[in-house]
């Protein structure tokens, strides 16, 4: 049964890798200030173009990172335990800091948007809470994610009393401008682009942490949480009831339903009002940890159809892999993207082209994480990773003797 809860959490934790692929992908091929909007998309606003962006919008933005963020909570109890161990409480700091390492480099020298160093730091702050009940764990997290929700709703509500219908004409002109110069910046030499990529970077680990209230920060502490008090309970290890996950998942299709109707209201109306846009996002954000349980409630009940149980058969292996995935993900895409390190396509390839890279990696991930799994114990990177924190470990698996299989 261990063996099994642990194939589950490696299921989504490779679905939960994927799908923010497809999420990242714009980022890396245009400014962040443009590269997730509908109207500013550089390539235009044909009609596959708006629609990868809003299956992006209505599946996958927000649901997976959240996912992936309350996963990592459960790593933080599966590595350090409960706090009682002084032992595995050091290696679990020692992971969390060279996470910050691996982070930081990740994001000045290969992508700017990294958020490793995100859920290490937030990592070293949600650990001392390990030791709390499931209840605790749970109102804390829900609690805090529900306040963020509140407020970010308080100040669209203030926006939109002052009639706000999205930024003078002068400070959009200069935002565009802005985001003009640093395409230009990636698409140069490799010094430009390294340059301008540790620039943003800069910028988003600063803001990230100076910004009041520091929201993204305080949103992965409560999923973390989150994370933590469902392992506890075993609703993330598939020891509830079948009851309890369609219960998740039809909390999810409805949360998700919600979504996709706002999003789509505003692709729909022909002048993409702006404050459907920031309902819209609104929504999306406060009912994604509602999706993600029901995405995780299709895996579980996925894993107890025979029809059905390939599917996490197939994931398992790319979560085992997800931090060699992840970084792999954003070598390739920012090979082909950035000027200096491939063919420099930054700025030149429209979405649909961008979710064809996207289903291509996804496959080739799946495949070389299969192969993989299959002679080594785990990831090449985790391997390096655990050296910092755990020191050597063996690799290659060991062939399965005659003896062994006999006991």
């Amino acid at each position: 049964m261990a063996k099994d809860r642990i194939v589950l959490l490696d299921s989504l934790r490779g679905l939960a890798v994927l799908g923010i692929f497809l999420c990242n992908i714009p980022i890396a091929f245009a400014p962040e200030g443009v590269a997730m909007s509908l109207t500013l998309w550089p390539l235009g606003h044909d009609p596959a173009s708006s629609a990868v962006w809003l299956t992006t919008q209505m599946f996958f933005q927000q649901k997976f990172y959240t996912m992936f963020s309350m996963l990592f909570g459960v790593s933080m109890l599966l590595v350090g335990g409960e706090g009682d161990d002084r032992d595995r409480t050091r290696i679990l700091i020692l992971r969390l800091v060279s996470m910050l390492a691996i982070g930081l480099f990740h994001g000045f020298v290969i992508w700017q948007g990294d958020v490793l160093h995100t859920y290490a730091i937030v990592g070293l702050v949600a650990m001392w809470a390990r030791s709390w009940s499931p209840k605790r764990l749970l109102q804390a997290g829900i609690g805090l994610h529900v306040a963020l929700s509140a407020w970010t709703a308080f100040k669209i509500l203030q926006g939109a009393g002052k009639g706000m219908a999205g930024p003078p004409p002068q400070v959009m002109a200069r935002f565009m401008a802005e985001n003009q110069a640093a395409a230009a910046q990636y698409g140069g030499s490799f010094m430009q682009s390294l340059t301008q990529n540790a620039h943003d970077y800069a910028d988003f680990v600063r803001g990230s942490f100076t910004t009041w209230p520091p929201s993204w920060p305080l949103l992965v502490l409560s999923l973390m949480l989150m994370g933590m008090g469902l392992y506890k309970l075993g609703v993330l290890t598939g020891k509830a009831s079948d009851g309890v996950y369609r219960g998740l998942i039809g909390a999810g299709l409805g949360a998700l339903a919600v979504v996709a109707m706002a999003e789509a209201l505003y692709v729909i109306l022909p002048d993409h009002a702006h404050p459907v846009r920031n309902l819209a996002r609104w929504l999306q954000s406060a009912t994604a940890p509602v999706v993600s349980l029901g995405y995780a409630g299709l895996m579980v009940m996925a894993a107890r159809a025979r029809v059905w149980r390939a599917i996490p058969a197939v994931l398992a292996p790319v979560g085992q892999m997800a931090f060699t995935n992840y970084l792999t993900q954003s070598i390739l895409m920012t090979a082909i993207a950035y000027g200096g390190r491939g063919p420099g396509l930054y700025g030149k390839l429209d979405r649909p082209a961008l979710a064809g890279i996207v289903v291509a990696i996804w496959t080739l991930q799946i495949l070389w994480s299969h192969w993989w799994m299959a002679r080594f114990t785990m990831g090449p990177l985790e391997w390096l990773w655990r050296l910092a924190y755990r020191g050597p470990m063996p690799l290659r698996r060991q062939p399965v003797t005659e003896t062994a299989l006999a006991a």
